[in-house]
């Protein structure tokens, strides 16, 4: 039962015990059994004065409660959208703590979340209709109401309380366990892309979801912090959903930041190049673009040394142009200087695939140095596409049409879907190294192994394997077809200068070499 029911029915019973016992005092004083003495008269002044402050604090308790409980439902239903002014917080809060209260001594954790639907951060939100922002958050919050009915029994229908604040929503859900809360998550992810193919809005919405637990003696703002943290990790690894740790809240040192910053600026970012050997062809057929930092004090380090704080610093866009734009020039460079010269790729963020301009300033670096499109090729991991699948296969389509490659990376991972094989105009799927480090010493790695690349055949995408670093492994992929093996056995990351050399004396390429 609600605490304003509960108030309600106690309000009523004092409304009834009080009428009762004033009634029973007048009989009695009118029959004559009761004389109505001095010190009976301050009794019943006590007696009185004190029912009527129980049930004066009583209705106003209700009414309170009945006054949050009416302008968060307000607010819910008619203040979101990007012209909302008004929040009730507050509101949000005292439903909160009373709900807080009801589940005390509950079994299970309780849990906050929160989501985004409106235009993700990354995107062009001037290009965004203000009313199609509005309506689509309107919709989400009823559609959000009717799914929090629909998933709980009638003895649990109270076990939620949402609002929306700024873009962000916030729900909080009592006595329920994670996966519950997980698959809250999905439910509400799904019924907004649904709400989007249903209504053609002209923007791109990415949800991101960042999940916290609630214990019962921490402020709510503490959750409020923790869970928001959690989003903005969801959508900085383009994760859809994030679940809070103590790591997440962990702030890079400023100097460390100011470090990696100056570096970028003094042009301490270098590409390197790993070529890509075809087994069928028996030579190299492209390579991929990789970021190093040669720093003076740390030497050459990779990217996993470095990434966290580049993205701290907010530099990941920069980096990724950087590295492209580098690409271009050195492409450019060997072309004119009539040097051996073959496809590169480069990997792009998340966030820059699906940027608003993306293919546009893909095409404005490539005619700016009069490449051929055909020189470049973009490697996306395959979560990337998964996010709207719809618009991934538009992108990737696009990127294709102007002659550009696409390679789907890190493939066998995470949530890796074999239909999206065949769905997903891929041109080459890159088996990542994980599964090539046990195809030596074990059968079901390589059995594994062999079934992605048969399924790459079958369906006309080059099978590329990753982190190739013997013969032995070599000598297996040939064996069961792999197209293109990528690796130190051939050759690990090296600068530009080294590269060119590398292209052009080799001990792997001619009849006589593998």
């Amino acid at each position: 039962m609600g605490r304003h029911k509960r108030l309600f029915a106690f309000a009523v019973a004092a409304t009834i015990v009080y009428s009762l016992a004033i009634i029973a005092s007048v009989v009695l004083i009118v029959t004559g059994v009761m004389d109505l003495s001095h010190w009976l008269q301050v009794a019943m002044v006590v007696y009185n004065a004190f029912f009527a402050a129980i049930f004066t604090h009583t209705v106003i308790a209700y009414l309170r409660s009945r006054t949050i409980f009416e302008s968060l439902e307000t607010e819910n239903k008619y203040s979101l959208g990007s012209e909302s002014y008004f929040f009730n917080l507050y509101a949000f809060q005292q439903r909160v703590t009373a709900k807080r209260n009801s589940f005390r001594f509950a079994k299970k954790e309780n849990y906050i979340m929160a989501f985004t639907a409106s235009p993700s951060s990354f995107t062009d939100k001037s290009t965004a209709s203000g009313d199609e922002i509005n309506d689509l958050n309107l919709t989400v919050a009823g559609a959000l109401k009717n799914l929090l009915i629909a998933r709980a029994p009638r003895s649990e229908k109270h076990r939620h309380v949402f609002c929306f604040d700024h873009g962000i929503f916030l729900v909080f859900v009592f006595n329920h366990n994670s996966e519950y809360v997980n698959d809250l998550a999905v439910s509400i992810r799904d019924e907004i892309y649904s709400i989007l193919e249903r209504k053609h809005y002209h923007i791109y919405v990415q949800p991101f979801f960042g999940i916290a637990k609630a214990p019962q003696d921490a402020a709510l703002n503490e959750c409020i912090d923790k869970v928001l943290a959690a989003r903005k990790q969801a959508e900085r690894t383009f994760e859809s959903i994030a679940f809070y740790d103590e790591r997440i809240s962990g702030h890079k040192d400023n100097s460390e930041v100011k470090e990696v910053v100056q570096a970028y600026e003094r042009g301490e970012f270098v590409v390197y190049y790993q070529p890509k050997f075809s087994l069928t062809k028996r030579q190299f057929v492209s390579s991929e673009a990789l970021i190093r930092w040669e720093s003076p004090i740390y030497g050459v380090l990779g990217p996993g040394r470095f990434m966290d704080r580049i993205e701290a610093a907010g530099l990941l866009h920069e980096l990724d142009f950087y590295v492209f734009q580098h690409v271009c020039e050195d492409l450019a460079d060997s072309i004119r200087k009539g040097r051996r010269v073959i496809p590169v790729s480069i990997n792009f963020s998340l966030y820059e695939f699906y940027s608003m301009d993306f293919l546009s300033k893909i095409m404005d670096t490539i005619h700016q140095y009069k490449i051929d499109p055909r020189l470049i090729e973009v490697e996306i991991v395959e979560t990337t596409s998964q996010a709207n699948q719809f618009l991934s296969i538009s992108i990737i389509k696009k990127l294709r049409e102007n002659g550009i490659r696409v390679l789907m990376d890190d493939f066998g991972i995470g949530y890796s879907n074999i239909g999206n094989l065949r769905k997903i105009p891929f041109d080459a799927v890159k088996i990542d190294k994980s599964f090539i480090d046990g195809i030596v010493e074990d059968e079901a790695a390589r059995n594994i192994v062999a079934t992605i690349i048969e399924l790459c055949r079958a369906t006309g995408h080059e099978a590329i394997a990753e982190g190739v670093d013997n013969r032995a492994e070599v000598e297996i992929l040939r064996k069961i077809h792999c197209d293109t093996i990528q690796g130190f056995y051939y050759s690990q990351a090296i600068p530009k200068e080294a590269y060119d050399k590398f292209l052009l004396d080799n001990p792997f390429e001619g009849r006589r070499h593998s």
